[in-house]
């Protein structure tokens, strides 16, 4: 989905990968569609903190990403999946994708990340936290 859609679907023509690629759009729940999935790759070139990428963490799913804004916040290299400079996807892509092992303890890795430290509860917790000791240093200094 988005301005470059034509221009990729011709490109994806021109590779001859038409029929491996498949342009989904934004989907409203991503669950099931990340379900199917290996491999969760972002090529982002500028990106703040992407909800995509804790998506993919709460599938199980190995992270491939670009390096770029929150996405080290998030993905741990060499143990959640591997940051790769904008451009430099390819690389990373195909050493996961020759190295099922590592797929799966990446995965298993982000799965458990996205557990300790990114579930709903635990960050509404974390940022009610913060809220209440700037709140106690604005009543302390009043």
């Amino acid at each position: 989905d988005g301005p470059l859609e034509p221009e990729m679907r011709a490109l994806a023509g021109e590779l001859a990968i038409s029929s491996r690629v498949r342009f989904l759009g934004y989907q409203p729940d991503p669950a099931p569609t990340l379900a199917r999935a290996g491999i969760f790759a972002l090529s982002s070139r500028s990106e703040g903190f992407p909800r995509s990428v804790l998506e993919a963490m709460r599938a199980g799913l190995p992270v491939v990403a670009t390096r770029v804004g929150g996405v080290p916040e998030a993905v741990v290299e060499g143990v959640t999946g591997l940051l790769a400079a904008p451009g430099g996807l390819a690389a990373a892509l195909a050493r996961l994708i020759d190295h099922p092992e590592l797929r799966a303890q990446f995965g298993a890795e982000a799965r458990r990340a996205y557990e300790g430290r990114f579930r709903f509860d635990r960050m509404t917790e974390e940022t009610a936290d913060i809220y209440r000791s700037v709140l106690a240093k604005s009543v302390q200094s009043s």
